[in-house]
C-alpha cells in the first residue's frame, strides 16, 4: 500500500461501512448550492477549486479497502475537474430540482474522492453546486469550504494575493487525539458513563406507516418549515430566563413531542456534538462531529420548564464524555438494539458564514443560498433548526422513507413546533396535558369521529 495512506477515524469507519452496503445510496452526500448572478467565470472558478482542495487533504483523499481495513490514500493527482452543465432550459424550479439530482448522484469514494463540484449555467445566472460525502465533513467544514473557495476566487479575479492563514492542525492530529482518548483510564471512563446512559433505555420510536424492513435501505427525504418570527425570538427569550442555551429548549420540546407520541416515560434521542476542541482544528476540513445519546425522563407531572432543565443537564453530561464516538456505543450495546433512532440539532450560522449580497467573495455578484435538503435517511427522523445572522429559525425534517409518509412527518412538524411553543411560552405547563393539535386539526379529528 502506499506510504500516503492515512488512519481513519472511528466516525469515518462506520460511515464507510455504510457506504460499502450501500454505495449507490446518496444519503451521506452532503449538498449545498449558491445561486449567482450573473454566471461566475469558469477559468477563474477551475483555478480555484483546486486551491482549495489543495488545502486540506481529505478532500482529495481516495477512501479504499485494504487486507488491513479501510484508509484513505492522500492523491496528489487526484482529477479535480469542474463540471458544467449549460440549462437555460431550466426555470428556478427546475434549477433547483437539477441541484437535488446534482447531490443525488452516487460518489465513488475510492476513484473519485469525496468531492463533486457542478457549475449550472444560464445565460444571465449560475447555480454552484458543491457536493462532499460525510466521511470528509460536517457543518463547520462546509462553512470552511465556502469561505476558502470565495476567498480564492475572489483573489484570483481581482489579481491580488490570496489571504488564508496557515494552518495549524490536520485531520491526522484528530485521528491521533482520538486514538488516545480510546486507550487507558480514560477510556474506561468515557465507556462507563455511555454504558450507564444507555442501560436499559429504549431509543424513542415513532409509529411508523410501514413495518420496519430487515435491512435499511437509507433511502429518505425532507421538507422544511421557518418558524415564525416571534417563536424564534420566544426561543431566545425563554433561554435567557432558563439560564440555559436554546438547544436545550429544543431538545425538551423534541423530547416531549416523543413522549406524546410514544408514551414512554424513559427513552433516548441523539444529537450531533462538535468535536473542535483547541484552535488547532478549528479550520480544518473532515468529519469532527460525533452523535451523543441523550436519555429522557418523564411522569405525568413533569413541566415544560423541569424538562428545559433536565435537557441541560443531560446536554452538559453528554458533551462533556463526547469524545467517545457513537459507533462504540452501538456496538458495546449488549443487546445491538438502537441507541438512536430520532435526532434533534441546532446549528447556529456564524457571522463569518452567512452569505449575503453584502458580505462574500465572488466579487461583482449578486448571491443566494439555496434550500438543498441532504443527509435525511440516516435516522428514522432528523430535525435540523438552523438559525441565520438575521434573527431567522428555519427547520428542516429529515425521514425515512421505508417507515413514513411525508403526511405523517408533516403532522409531526406541526405538533413539535406547538410543543416548541408551549415550552417558551408557557414553561409551567405540565406536558401530559399540553394540547397538541390547534383549533382546525382539532376539528378534523372531530368529524373523523363522527
Amino acid at each position: 500500500m502506499t506510504a500516503d495512506a492515512r488512519e481513519l477515524s472511528v466516525g469515518q469507519r462506520a460511515l464507510w461501512l455504510v457506504y460499502r452496503i450501500a454505495p449507490e445510496n446518496p444519503g451521506s452526500n452532503v449538498v449545498h448550492g449558491l445561486y449567482l448572478t450573473p454566471g461566475l467565470d469558469l477559468d477563474t472558478l477551475r483555478r480555484a477549486v483546486p486551491l482549495v482542495r489543495q488545502r486540506h487533504d481529505v478532500l482529495r483523499s481516495r477512501f479504499v479497502q485494504t487486507e488491513a481495513g479501510p484508509v484513505r490514500v492522500v492523491d496528489p493527482d487526484l482529477p479535480c475537474e469542474v463540471a458544467v452543465e449549460d440549462v437555460d432550459h431550466l426555470d428556478d424550479d427546475g434549477l433547483l430540482t437539477r441541484c437535488r439530482e446534482v447531490g443525488d448522484q452516487p460518489m465513488r469514494l475510492a476513484e473519485e474522492g469525496p468531492l463533486r463540484v457542478v457549475l449550472l449555467r444560464r445565460r444571465t445566472d449560475c447555480v454552484l453546486v458543491v457536493v462532499v460525502h460525510h466521511i470528509a465533513t460536517d457543518f463547520h467544514s462546509q462553512r470552511i469550504i465556502w469561505h476558502d473557495l470565495t476567498e480564492a476566487y475572489g483573489a484570483l479575479h481581482d489579481g491580488r494575493p490570496i489571504d488564508l492563514p496557515p494552518l495549524t492542525g490536520s485531520y491526522d492530529d484528530f485521528v491521533a487525539r482520538e486514538r488516545s482518548a480510546l486507550t487507558g483510564p480514560r477510556a474506561e471512563r468515557l465507556s462507563a458513563y455511555w454504558e450507564q446512559v444507555c442501560a436499559g433505555a429504549t431509543a424513542a420510536t415513532l409509529p411508523t406507516d410501514r413495518p420496519r424492513p430487515p435491512v435499511r435501505s437509507f433511502r429518505g427525504a425532507a421538507f422544511g418549515r421557518d418558524l415564525d418570527g416571534d417563536l424564534a425570538g420566544l426561543l431566545r427569550d425563554a433561554a435567557a430566563a432558563a439560564g440555559v442555551t436554546p438547544y436545550s429548549v429544543v431538545l425538551a420540546a423534541f423530547t416531549a413531542t416523543l413522549y406524546r407520541y410514544t408514551g414512554l416515560t424513559e427513552f433516548t434521542v441523539g444529537c450531533p456534538a462538535s468535536l473542535r476542541r483547541g484552535q488547532a482544528l478549528r479550520k480544518v476540513v473532515g468529519l469532527l462531529v460525533n452523535t451523543i445519546a441523550l436519555r429522557a425522563s418523564w411522569d405525568p407531572e413533569t413541566t415544560f420548564a423541569e424538562a428545559v432543565a433536565g435537557a441541560s443537564r443531560q446536554l452538559a453530561g453528554g458533551l462533556a464524555h463526547a469524545a467517545y464516538p457513537f459507533a462504540l456505543v452501538r456496538s458495546d450495546r449488549r443487546d445491538r438494539d438502537p441507541v438512536v433512532r430520532a435526532t434533534v440539532s441546532l446549528l447556529v450560522h456564524q457571522h463569518d458564514d452567512d452569505y449575503t449580497d453584502d458580505r462574500h467573495g465572488f466579487t461583482g455578484h449578486r448571491i443566494r443560498l439555496l434550500d438543498i435538503a441532504y443527509d435525511e435517511g440516516q435516522f428514522d427522523l432528523s430535525v435540523t433548526l438552523t438559525q441565520y445572522q438575521d434573527g431567522r429559525v428555519q427547520a428542516e425534517f429529515g425521514y425515512d422513507t421505508d417507515l413514513f409518509d411525508e403526511e405523517t412527518v408533516q403532522r409531526f412538524a406541526g405538533h413539535f413546533l406547538r410543543m416548541l411553543r408551549l415550552a417558551c411560552a408557557a414553561p409551567d405547563t405540565v406536558v401530559s396535558r399540553a394540547a397538541m393539535v390547534d383549533e382546525a386539526e382539532l376539528r378534523d379529528l372531530l368529524t373523523l369521529g363522527t
